[in-house]
């Protein structure tokens, strides 16, 4: 999926669970929009993941369940990149 993409979570799906022994995290940069107005930016912004790829889809489900974003509206995901847990910039 070429990006950037606007995703809209559907109002169920599985909730996202850290797992800090994973080997492998998603680096995101993000917009999420609210229902109720206004809005959210991330950059840099790192999720475990269980493997080495992660669809948008899903990445937008993580962030606004990991969060717990009740009013989460659109969200529009810039970057994703899946990167193995050290060998990245988390400082």
């Amino acid at each position: 999926m070429k990006l950037p993409v606007t995703i809209d979570p559907p109002e169920i799906f599985e909730p996202y669970l850290p797992l800090p022994h994973s080997e492998w995290r998603v680096k995101l940069s993000f917009r999420i929009d609210f229902t109720n107005g206004g809005h959210i930016d991330g950059e840099g912004f790192l999720l475990d993941v269980a493997g080495s790829s992660v669809e948008p889809q899903r990445a937008a489900e993580m962030l606004v369940s990991g969060m717990n974003l009740l009013r989460a509206g659109p969200v529009t995901i810039n970057t994703l990149q899946v990167v193995r847990r050290g060998e990245h910039d988390d400082g």
